[in-house]
């Protein structure tokens, strides 16, 4: 998830942080510095800066405020060795720490700057801001649990916070808990109408099966930013769920014509070519998709129907085993391991796996008629101004 939004206001609240100068005996140089630091000018105070330092030993204000300077230049790697060098003489400062998490952000280093957040926290627990950024720090680095749970928390101390309902749901999204996230993203993008809360939403949808509506949402992304990152793959997913092949498969060649290496795109021209018959193209695509993500249960799937098709049933079964392991409620493996098991003329195993298939199937309808009606309750309550955003609210 990108997180531009959150990063731009943090970074503009950073300067509610500019320490200014006391009433001591301080180089005028330095307190000329705090000032145009305060008034929004960085490069009037970082050459002020530099004309104070060689005249009295540094202090952290002096430091942690040249650190701000040049992170309003955007000069990262410097404001991150001058906050370093303020935290020397000032280890546990909440402020100076966040800083320093941003700063890391902006350079790409979730890991460094969750540190940094979380140092912070350690001296001000109740900084929502600080915690919103490590929640966005753990949705970066995949810990999605995590994330999940520090954005709720974000979320219950600030129900109105759209960006936190917004990374909850995103959240809640990549761990395949689809019903709560739904209305957390709808609730987010009445606040902000932005082509990624769009694209979420979509993904959403897919994940409760309601195409129709994924495919408003994607399209309504790609109206607002024709060139979002894989707006043409998700476009075509949710035309092959409704059953549009030719559409699906226009889009995905649209996607590949922009990143040959998009492995959904690889993935479904793969899929929807072997329920084609058109074989060469179908194992073509597959290969690619396989590259790019070894060991895929998607794509391992339809290796094991392909080997089913050519009666190699001991090289499907193993494929099956494996995707089930790794992903036990993957229906449509458990229903062809069932005809493995029928055609290796292991009935028993054959009759086992069949009961399960049932029994998945029972489960999986009243799990999608619950999430069915969680979206349409979302819907319905999404321009009611006082309605909760976040799950288990009344």
């Amino acid at each position: 998830m990108k997180t531009a939004l959150l990063l731009s206001a943090a970074l503009l609240a950073s300067g509610g942080g500019v320490l200014t100068a006391a009433e001591t005996k301080e180089p005028p140089s330095c307190v000329i510095g705090d000032r145009a630091l305060a008034q929004g000018q960085p490069q009037l105070a970082l050459e002020e800066y530099e004309k104070c330092l060689p005249e009295a030993p540094p202090t952290f204000k002096t430091l942690s405020n040249l650190g701000m300077a040049y992170a309003g230049l955007s000069q990262f790697d410097q404001a991150i060795r001058f906050y370093g060098q303020a935290l020397a003489l000032d280890p546990g400062n909440p402020p100076v720490r966040l800083n320093l998490g941003l700063a890391y952000m902006k350079t790409n280093r979730p890991e460094q700057a969750a540190k940094e957040f979380a140092r912070s926290l350690m001296g001000d627990p109740g900084n929502m801001r600080a915690l919103e950024l490590l929640a966005v720090c753990h949705f970066q680095l995949k810990d999605f649990e995590l994330a999940a749970y520090e954005a709720e928390q974000v979320l219950k101390a600030e129900p109105k916070e759209s960006s936190a309902a917004f990374l909850l749901g995103s959240s809640l999204l990549r761990l395949g808990i689809y019903k709560p996230a739904i209305p957390l993203i709808y609730s987010s993008i009445e606040k902000s109408n932005t082509p990624e809360a769009h694209q979420v939403l979509g993904q959403a949808f897919l994940g409760v099966k309601v195409y129709r509506q994924a495919l408003k949402e994607f399209q309504q992304a790609e109206r607002l930013a024709p060139d979002r990152a894989e707006i043409h793959s998700q476009l075509g997913t949710a035309h092959a769920g409704l059953g549009e092949t030719d559409k699906a498969i226009a889009e995905f060649e649209k996607e590949l014509e922009k990143d040959p290496n998009n492995f959904d795109a690889n993935y479904y021209l793969g899929r929807l070519n072997r329920l084609s018959n058109n074989m060469d193209a179908a194992r073509k695509y597959l290969a690619k998709a396989d590259g790019l993500r070894p060991g895929d249960p998607s794509v391992a799937y339809e290796y094991a129907v392909l080997a089913m098709g050519d009666h190699d049933y001991a090289q499907a079964e193993s494929l099956l085993l494996k995707i089930i392991q790794e992903l036990p409620d993957y229906l449509d493996a458990h229903v062809l391991l069932a005809e493995v098991y029928f055609h290796l003329h292991r009935t028993t195993d054959g009759r086992r796996e069949k009961a399960l298939v049932e029994a998945m199937k029972s489960a999986e309808q009243v799990r999608l008629e619950a999430e069915g009606k969680a979206v349409e309750e979302a819907y319905q309550n999404r321009t009611k101004p006082n309605s909760s955003p976040h799950p288990g609210s009344p």
